[in-house]
């Protein structure tokens, strides 16, 4: 049975979970996209009367523009009233209590930055067979990760990105964060990984390339800055402290969001220690 099979048979109340997003604005060129729009267009005029199909585009446009001069208006940066675009305002960075004593190990001090990468080596993309049954697995092993987070130490990942200077395809990109390399280890030989990673390996996905790339930042050695950002990276994260292995939702921390010291500069906050290298 494929995953895909096995997905819709048994578990159909998750298709819109999954599937939702399976058409994003990335996924196209914008030639190709003006294409689709002019299509749509021309169907639109072949159904309806002219002044109907004209008036849709045109009503979509008047509808953004009063939206964002509405927007516009209410635009409060300072996070105090009005409309702050998602922002948590100011200059800050986050912290979050390292493991002491005994349970600090060699690996679960700082961060882990594991980057994973994909490539729709087809020129249909998403479009491309196997392609439906790669988002199962993809999204299976990040739902075990988020329910395993104390297990294998896992903080969180950004939303999907993409690499804009590929012409020929699709490149998506995940950021995603571990406070073990062990945890993170751990979780490669775990079933929803090794499930993707058997399939990828036996030529399951032939149209699929993929890469990793996995850095280790002890305590002291990493920083965190967001100057009127939205929660993304790191700040978009949780994770569960010492102690607290029965929530599962973990601490988010964005809610730990602190000031950034006046005047301080990355080399101050990392100050040598002697006999421990660098320390925050």
């Amino acid at each position: 049975m494929t995953p895909l099979f096995d997905f819709l048979v048994n578990r159909p109340s998750e298709i819109f979970a999954q599937y939702h997003d399976l058409i994003e604005h990335s996924d196209f060129s914008l030639p190709t996209w003006l294409s689709l729009g002019a299509l749509f267009q021309v169907i639109m005029s072949f159904w309806l009367p002219p002044r109907v199909s004209a008036l849709l585009p045109l009503g979509w446009l008047a509808y953004r523009f009063l939206k964002s001069a509405s927007d516009m208006n209410r635009l409060d940066l300072t996070g105090k009233e009005g409309y702050s675009m998602g922002i948590t305002p100011g200059l800050l960075t986050t912290k979050f209590d390292e493991p002491v004593g005994d349970q600090k190990t060699k690996t679960n001090d700082g961060v882990v930055l594991f980057l994973l990468s994909a490539r729709y080596n087809h020129p249909f993309g998403k479009l491309a067979p196997g392609f439906a049954e790669i988002d199962i697995v993809f999204k299976d092993m990040f739902r075990e990760a988020e329910k395993e987070k104390a297990k294998y130490s896992y903080l969180g990942s950004s939303d999907v990105l993409f690499d804009m200077s590929d012409k020929q395809s699709t490149t998506v990109v995940f950021l995603t964060y571990w406070k073990d390399l062990a945890g993170l280890q751990e979780f490669a030989q775990g079933p929803s990984h090794r499930v993707g990673w058997n399939a990828y390996n036996q030529g399951h996905f032939p149209y699929m390339g993929i890469m990793h790339e996995t850095y280790h930042a002890p305590k002291g050695h990493w920083e965190t800055i967001y100057h009127n950002m939205r929660p993304f990276g790191m700040a978009g994260t949780s994770y569960i402290p010492v102690g607290k292995e029965g929530e599962t939702e973990g601490v988010k921390l964005g809610m730990q969001l602190v000031p950034k010291p006046k005047g301080s500069s990355m080399m101050s906050r990392m100050r040598k220690v002697k006999g421990e290298g660098w320390d925050i």
